[in-house]
């Protein structure tokens, strides 16, 4: 969106221009914020309903939030689980690298827990005894989250600053 100030060159015609561009800088700000606030809005509801139905055969104790930074928000997924539903475990439901870009930190798909991903079914053990899996596809909801802001960009800026 562009504006126009029009000035001629006396003072008081400079003092008013300055005030318009600083009015425009002002809503300017305003509507940067409220734009950044909706996508955030649109990223937590999509990582919240991705992380919430994703299958998973644990405890699905990831909770997602928003918090405001000095340029925005950042969308936060909390959890043990947190990984396992993004990224994905074992080959029975992800085969080849289902994720784009995967973090070098993250470990690739069956080589998590010693390397048990690697076989269709695996055991594992916690507080309620054996489990017996075949790990869980990369539900992707933070990733898909970013999507769906990207794809909403333009519509929301064409609302926020119309």
């Amino acid at each position: 969106m562009s504006k126009k100030i029009k000035l001629s060159l006396n003072s008081r015609s400079i003092d008013r221009a300055v005030k318009e561009l600083e009015a425009y800088k002002t809503w300017v700000d305003k509507k940067s914020a409220e734009l950044t606030y909706r996508l955030a809005l649109i990223g937590v509801r999509e990582a919240s309903v991705r992380f919430t139905t994703a299958m998973y055969d644990g405890i699905n104790d990831v909770s997602v939030s928003l918090e405001p930074t000095d340029k925005g928000y950042k969308i936060l997924a909390e959890g043990e689980a947190v990984c396992f539903i993004e990224f994905g475990a074992g080959v029975h439901h992800n085969g080849k690298e289902p994720y784009p870009n995967r973090p070098k930190e993250v470990a690739k798909i069956g080589e998590y827990g010693k390397g048990r991903g690697k076989r269709d079914t695996w055991v594992y053990i916690d507080e309620d005894g054996k489990h017996f899996t075949h790990g869980n596809p990369a539900a992707m909801p933070m990733w898909f989250a970013t999507k769906e802001m990207e794809m909403s960009v333009e519509r929301i800026v064409r609302e926020v600053f119309r």
